[in-house]
């Protein structure tokens, strides 16, 4: 088990095109943290933690006043013309989170992984630099 002391943890946000017709909006959260006793054991971890359908076949998904629905409702009106187009099926998956789960792996850039590493180590040096 690693015991996490200290950490940085940072929220993003990246437009992904997942399909030719569908754009979402993926929300990262990148932990990096200081896994043993000095800063040579510096790790980081990237998870997508949700996501939010942005367009579909050019459109901007977005409530149509007149049908009195809610957001939730026009999500998955479009949930469900994605599905009944056959969209997925082509992409070999059975849902659109799994879709996107695979159009987001590894979709965050390593050179900003290894900036959070280093202004994370940077952080630490400083601190025991000012306690010293």
């Amino acid at each position: 088990m690693v015991k996490m002391e200290k950490s940085l943890m940072v929220n993003t946000e990246e437009i992904l095109q997942v399909h030719p017709q569908i754009t979402v909006k993926v929300f990262h959260m990148i932990t990096v943290c200081q896994d043993g006793p000095n800063l040579a054991n510096i790790t980081s971890n990237v998870e997508m933690t949700d996501y939010i359908l942005e367009s579909f076949m050019g459109e901007s998904l977005r409530m149509i006043e007149s049908d009195g629905g809610s957001k939730y409702e026009m999500y998955q009106r479009y949930r469900d013309m994605i599905r009944n187009l056959g969209i997925l099926s082509s992409y070999g998956v059975d849902d659109l989170n799994e879709l996107v789960d695979n159009a987001a792996v590894g979709s965050i850039p390593a050179a900003l992984i290894d900036e959070l590493e280093n202004d994370f180590r940077t952080m630490q040096e400083n601190k025991f630099k000012v306690n010293a």
